[in-house]
């Protein structure tokens, strides 16, 4: 999302058109495991290990690897024009824009949608929600609104923090209203809110002739993806082998 240095988003394509949204959190975390594993890989090599230490350690390193791909970076929501693809680490759910009912944040960012895959009308229909796991409220963030935030304190560079804080006020100020209001909220819940007007203009998109169409339902998707799964289940039965053995 612009502007969000919470946030990494894909600008391969117009954003009217794709975004892809997660948090930077979970991608450092993968790169710096990732570094960490080849580190110690070339260090294996280099020392020379015996050949069944070796294979153990390397074994472990591939499953916490697996770990690390499927829970911190294949998370992801990819919005276009047909709706939205929740990417989580075993599953993956497409939700068209026509069902969708609201998109808020709990402890993660939910989208709720119709249950039975049908258009969103005037009329309350029970509705189902899915998680999404790459887009998360910290427990940090969480305790600070539960107690309200407290006023930013100094620190130990006194003046210059109270300058910067400053220029950052001056900035958000020259903000629009939308967007001061997006910039005061934590990475997760900015995304939801965001999302949550673009699916209001989605499902309100006029057609052809200039009024509102009914789009089509379509259905809400769900299947478990072949590749996170061999990426822990592979590693874990290459370890088990090498423990037995």
């Amino acid at each position: 999302m612009p502007g969000r240095s919470g946030t990494v988003r894909d600008s391969g394509l117009p954003a009217a058109s794709r975004e892809v949204f997660r948090l930077t959190t979970p991608v450092v975390v993968w790169w710096a495991w990732v570094a960490f594993a080849v580190a110690n890989l070339i260090d294996l090599a280099v020392q020379g290990s015996k050949a069944h230490s070796a294979f153990v350690i390397g074994a472990v390193l591939l499953l916490i690897t697996g770990f690390a791909y499927t829970l911190a970076l294949r998370p992801r929501v990819v919005a276009d024009q047909d709706g939205l693809d929740i990417v989580n680490p075993f599953r993956d759910h497409h939700v068209p824009w026509p069902v969708i009912q609201l998109i808020d944040a709990g402890d993660w960012v939910r989208v709720h949608h119709t249950r039975d895959s049908s258009p969103v009308t005037a009329v309350e229909v029970p509705g189902k929600a899915i998680e999404c796991w790459a887009l998360y409220v910290s427990a940090r963030t969480r305790r600070r609104a539960a107690r309200g935030a407290p006023p930013p304190r100094s620190g130990g560079f006194g003046a210059f923090n109270t300058y910067a804080q400053q220029l950052q006020a001056n900035e958000t100020t020259r903000l629009p209203a939308g967007a001061r209001y997006l910039a005061s909220l934590p990475p997760a819940k900015a995304i939801a809110a965001r999302l949550d007007t673009r699916a209001t203009k989605e499902r309100a998109r006029p057609g052809k002739s200039g009024r509102a169409a009914p789009a089509p339902s379509g259905r809400v998707t769900a299947r478990w993806a072949a590749v996170p799964i061999l990426a822990v289940l592979a590693p874990a039965i290459v370890l088990l082998i090498a423990l037995l053995v």
